[in-house]
């Protein structure tokens, strides 16, 4: 029971704590609507890098990356190499031109953006937007599930209950402090989301006695658990690692990617939050695997 009261006081203190910082973002407020859309173009490299690390992998990381590690073993870690490769090719050769040429023609949106000096530019944005909304709107959705899973087995709630509460929240901060507020906030939890993983797992290896004796347990549990090469790839190890290269590539498809990089203060400080967020999302996603890797472990007879 009393631990049960500290997680609860902990995920409250944490909630109160993110809608602080959407509402205190509001200060920085300008009236206008690119300061609503790109936070006037100012955002510092540090809160680009880390806002978008937090955006881009979230649900993701904490459901998808711990459970694929659980499942297969530390052959997950190709997920993990060829979607930081494409995902650094993306950020190297396109959104520095993106941030130029987005302030140059005063697109305050990718659909603005994409229809630039284009004969039936309206189109064009009205098809984009389209997309965008629907697309994008199934990410979001995507992750507001993946909250509610995570409350509804950390608290016992009804799992729609934990939807409805991560969509009022996002509301709050987002309306309050516009795409600043989401940048702030992200950040936020990117800080939050690399200390708690790597606590996680110290303590995970810590329990299963060091990583030699974790790679042992594993290696008796099922030989391919550390295998760095992937069983049953029909076509191959190159076309596999390629195929996640290309997944990370897809970063430049990624609007709510993309508007940040459009908001950071220069085109020059690309390069820096490309190495941060790079850096950053590497310790994330290598610790998600460990602790996948771990709970396999304790999960065995």
């Amino acid at each position: 029971m009393a631990n049960q009261l500290l997680i609860a006081a902990a995920f409250i203190g944490f909630l109160g704590f993110i809608v602080l910082i959407g509402i205190y973002s509001a200060t920085y407020r300008q009236n206008t609507t690119a300061d609503y859309i790109l936070a006037s173009r100012c955002v510092s490299p540090w809160l680009t890098a880390l806002s978008a690390m937090s955006t881009g992998q979230s649900g993701l990381l904490f459901l998808g990356q711990v459970g694929f590690a659980y499942k297969i073993g530390i052959s997950s870690i190709w997920l993990v190499i060829g979607w930081a490769i494409g995902d650094y090719l993306a950020w190297l050769f396109f959104f520095k031109k993106l941030r130029q040429i987005s302030e140059e023609t005063a697109s305050d949106t990718v659909s603005a953006f994409l229809s630039q000096n284009f004969s039936g530019a309206r189109w064009i944005s009205i098809i984009s937007s389209v997309i965008i909304i629907a697309f994008l709107g199934s990410y979001a959705a995507s992750q507001l599930i993946a909250g509610g899973k995570a409350l509804s087995v950390v608290f016992g709630w009804d799992y729609y209950l934990g939807i409805i509460l991560g969509a009022i929240i996002v509301m709050i901060y987002c309306f309050s402090g516009g795409v600043r507020a989401e940048i702030w906030t992200d950040a936020a939890q990117g800080i939050v989301m690399i200390g708690s993983l790597l606590l996680l797992l110290t303590v995970a290896i810590a329990n299963c006695g060091g990583l030699g004796e974790l790679w042992t347990k594993l290696a008796l549990i099922d030989t391919q658990l550390v295998n760095f090469s992937p069983k049953n790839l029909p076509l191959g190890f190159l076309p596999f690692l390629i195929g996640w290269i290309v997944a990370g590539f897809g970063v430049v498809g990624q609007p709510h990617i993309l508007i940040r990089a459009m908001a950071i203060d220069s085109p020059k400080s690309i390069n820096q939050a490309l190495n941060i967020k790079t850096a950053c999302g590497l310790i994330n996603s290598f610790s998600a695997i460990g602790i996948g890797l771990t709970e396999k472990r304790d999960a065995s007879p």
